[in-house]
């Protein structure tokens, strides 16, 4: 009996040789009924659980109780978003007991497919498995449904970038920009925009022309900062960084210097190298403003801030830099994804290679043709 003088049963169940245990409130009478709903589920393969749980109730509590402690604010604020923007909608008012592999099918092929959100598909599958891992280990699930969901492969899409002659373009303009230093060195470092945000004066040497990447800033959910370490090994790097960008470095600290005077005790030193009024990290929604800006000023095309990145691995391999040199400069964890996710071929590099080839194939020609004629002479 539980404190209000209600019959309280539980139910115990072997699923794949492990107990299962729930607790139900009713007479016997139901109790029964529900151990044989049970039974039933099981022999048919569903999924079991005895309470009424929403999809939604389990997800808003697992993200609480067990994946809040394990990851970062800014982390768990994504996933947050994630599940509320993109699973919660469409299997939210499912129960627990209902809920199958072609419900969770949907909510990822709705992402992958319909929205060609791909990227975004693959870390909600991620995500899912995850929370309907623990479920079953609760025993609200006999089985996790995402374990029968198929994967999309992340086909990145083709993103959008500048070519060399429209990236002159875009600093001509951008130097008309407030934002000019932060736009630069975006586009001639190749280096992730929190990377650029967490970058400290300490890590930039200006008389040996590098910089070393190993922090970010994550912007917090209703505002406010944090540092960051990164996410992978290869994402801590030392960059060469071209003269230009170094004049554009040097003319920017005696700017910031002469703000600190100015500002005085009002001056938050973080050491940062991009900053706002005061010394804080820039608030990315202002920096994708005045990337806005110089495009239109130029009349360039529409790119992400993001794209800047992009641009320069492209610049890079259609100037001829082997896939390995790109990759450690852009930081990431493997070629392949230098590759896959981001760069391609260029039409003017395939040109030139097939060019190349043809060339390499009459020079060869010519030679056997050398070489047999003086054959014949002999």
């Amino acid at each position: 009996m539980d404190n209000q003088g209600k019959e309280i049963w539980y139910i115990r169940i072997f699923v794949d040789g492990r107990q299962k245990g729930f607790t139900f409130h009713g007479t016997r009478r139901k109790a029964e009924l529900e151990a044989a709903k049970l039974e039933n589920a099981k022999s048919h393969g569903e999924t079991i659980t005895a309470s009424k749980t929403k999809v939604e109730d389990y997800l808003r509590d697992w993200l609480a109780t067990y994946q809040k402690p394990e990851v970062t604010k800014n982390t768990y604020y994504e996933d947050e978003l994630r599940l509320t923007n993109h699973v919660i909608p469409f299997i939210g008012q499912k129960r627990m007991n209902t809920l199958n592999a072609m419900d969770c099918q949907k909510v990822i092929n709705r992402l992958a497919i319909e929205q060609r959100k791909t990227r975004t598909a693959v870390m909600v599958y991620n995500l899912m498995k995850k929370a309907f891992r623990k479920a079953v280990d609760l025993g609200y699930l006999i089985k996790n449904p995402m374990d029968a969901v198929t994967k999309l492969k992340d086909r990145a899409e083709q993103r959008p970038f500048l070519t060399i002659e429209q990236a002159v373009v875009f600093l001509d303009h951008a130097q008309h920009d407030s934002y000019y230093p932060i736009l630069a060195f975006l586009l001639l470092t190749g280096t992730r925009p929190e990377e650029v945000f967490g970058l400290k004066w300490e890590d930039v040497d200006l008389n040996h022309g590098t910089v070393s990447i190993v922090r970010s800033v994550k912007h917090l959910p209703g505002g406010g900062w944090e540092f960051a370490d990164l996410k992978t090994t290869t994402s801590r790097r030392n960059l060469d960084l071209p003269n230009d960008l170094l004049t554009i470095l040097r003319n920017l600290k005696q700017e910031q210097s002469r703000a600190r005077s100015m500002l005085g005790a009002e001056w938050i030193n973080n050491d940062l190298v991009f900053t706002n009024q005061i010394g804080n990290p820039i608030d990315v929604s202002r920096v994708r403003k005045h990337l806005t800006n110089v495009l239109q000023a130029a009349e360039l095309p529409k790119i992400r801030l993001y794209d800047l990145r992009h641009t320069h691995g492209s610049m890079l391999m259609a100037e001829g830099a082997t896939i390995k040199e790109i990759s450690d400069r852009l930081g990431h964890a493997n070629t392949s994804m230098t590759v896959n996710r981001y760069l391609h071929t260029t039409p003017s590099r395939t040109k030139a290679s097939v060019n190349r080839l043809s060339q390499a194939m009459a020079d060869e020609r010519k030679k056997m043709s050398k070489t047999h004629n003086e054959q014949s002479v002999n």
